[in-house]
């Protein structure tokens, strides 16, 4: 007699429009899933909170949710979530006008739930991808107002308005688009170009917005993903980034990490695209509490580096496990990976980026897929050109063509940098390229290596220096860690040496 079939989870996702939330909403909501036997909850590629339940499960969840009024959506994706790079100010960007009460005053003026994918981004950081949405706002250099590049939906042509969008026009223009978008099919780009002319010239005739023209081209920041981990001072205070390699997160720590930012005055949670948590405002005085938490839930900090630059779809099973045995290959061989970023694509029409995609064929057996590997136009994270670079390949050839493009990309940045220090004089520090006995230094926190060849640019260390000859004060210049953590390599061997 045949097993009757279990029931198939549902999969419930909550927006959190533009990537925060008051730790008081958060609470309630963790505990709304919480009641209803809720024990693990992600963050999506679009800063919004997942998880799963049993269907027994849903019928409390839809109760708890409906009596605390948080809006959800169960097994679909209606209405995705506002993204936005309020989450970087102050920790990756120097934003010159946009500040916390713009952010919230665009996200406030959202009178509708949108059904397109709007971004909201500082055109003076990385941290934050610029166009995954479909309507997609990034700051221009006159205060308030906004470029506006527009991405057809289940397609990567992306066109954009001749004139700058001013802050409080940016729902109601998402409003209009969304309504020609939805409306109109797309059956090719000149098309599209054209309806999105039209839709300008009527929003201009109309008078109701405040449109700015000649306006600078946009100039895109150069993609450095920031080490988002760890405890990292700014200001008088510190913040704290948590990183989950499985992407889950329990509801019993997250309703502690409540509790403490309610005793210790800190009143909001940042999602971010890379499904990690920040808090910002952490007091010194209230470190040893954190300490505390983190010790209690055994949150480990401080991955590697490479494990923290990927972009996988929700829900997504197969790409976690690609992703895993990736980065074990690039940490066993200690492979940089510095101003890349990768994305694996499984299903189609999924929004991933990066600089450097994965993309399974749909064509193939699922127990033996084969892959095509692509890197964006001059490897920047924010193009939508892809470049074929690799096809069919086998997932267990997979990390050792992902180095060899790692490679390329190297040997190519170094092609078009300026010219190469001087070679030192006899009295000057040895490189450890002259002198392949002398042992390289890593990281145990973040996992980079202090390279004398190289220095470090980060810490203001120049070329040529030795790892012995830095100031005891040396601290990594990725992660803070002080010179004194540091463990000695050999050049040749990546095992630690032995005191």
């Amino acid at each position: 007699m045949a097993k009757p079939n279990k029931p198939t989870a549902q999969r419930v996702k909550i927006n959190l429009p533009g990537g925060f939330v008051s730790v008081g909403d958060f609470r309630t909501l963790l505990e709304a899933a919480q009641a209803a036997g809720v024990q693990h909850v992600k963050i999506g590629a679009r800063q919004q909170l997942l998880f799963a339940a049993e269907p027994a499960q849903i019928e409390e969840i839809e109760y708890q949710l409906f009596n605390q009024e948080l809006p959800y959506e169960q097994n679909k994706d209606q209405h995705p979530n506002i993204v936005s790079s309020y989450v970087a100010d102050g920790l990756f960007n120097q934003a010159h006008w946009l500040r916390e009460g713009i952010y919230k005053d665009i996200l406030a003026s959202f009178t509708f739930t949108p059904r397109l994918k709007i971004n909201i981004v500082d055109a003076k950081q990385s941290f934050v991808p610029y166009y995954t949405g479909h309507v997609n706002f990034v700051s221009s250099s006159i205060g308030n107002y906004w470029h506006l590049y527009i991405r057809w939906p289940k397609t990567n042509q992306v066109c954009n308005w001749s004139s700058l969008v001013y802050s409080m026009d940016i729902a109601a223009i998402s409003q209009e688009l969304e309504n020609c978008m939805l409306h109109n099919s797309y059956t090719s780009s000149a098309q599209a170009a054209a309806l999105l002319a039209e839709l300008e010239s009527t929003i201009k005739a109309s008078g109701n917005f405040h449109l700015q023209q000649g306006a600078e081209a946009l100039t895109e920041a150069d993609f450095r993903l920031p080490y988002y981990e760890g405890f990292n001072p700014y200001a008088d205070k510190y913040w704290l980034g948590i990183y989950r390699p499985d992407e889950c997160y329990t509801v019993s720590f997250l309703l502690d990490v409540c509790k403490v930012c309610q005793t210790s005055r800190v009143g909001q949670l940042y999602t971010t695209p890379w499904r990690s948590i920040i808090i910002k405002d952490i007091h010194p005085e209230d470190r040893p509490a954190w300490d505390r938490i983190l010790d209690r839930h055994r949150i480990n900090l401080r991955h590697a580096s490479n494990e923290l630059n990927w972009q996988i779809e929700d829900w997504c099973e197969p790409a976690l496990k690609l992703k895993r045995s990736i980065v074990q290959y690039f940490d066993r061989w200690n492979i940089r990976t510095y101003r890349l970023c990768f994305g694996i694509k499984i299903g189609p029409n999924t929004g991933i980026w990066g600089s450097i995609i994965i993309k399974q064929r749909s064509e193939e057996r699922p127990d033996a897929p084969l892959f095509d590997i692509f890197h964006t136009q001059d490897f920047k994270a924010n193009s939508r050109q892809l470049v074929p670079y690799k096809q069919g390949i086998t997932a267990k050839a997979l990390p050792s063509t992902l180095k060899t493009l790692c490679d390329c990309f190297y040997d190519a940045t170094l092609q078009n940098s300026p010219p190469a220090p001087e070679t030192p004089s006899a009295d000057s520090p040895e490189f450890s390229a002259g002198n392949p006995h002398q042992a390289l230094y890593r990281c145990p926190h973040c996992l980079s290596i202090y390279d004398p060849t190289y220095g470090d640019t980060f810490a203001d260390v120049a070329p040529g220096i030795a790892f012995d000859d830095l100031p005891t004060s040396y601290s990594c210049g990725l992660c803070g860690a002080p010179k004194a953590a540091f463990i000695a390599l050999d050049p040749h061997n990546p095992t630690p040496l032995t005191p």
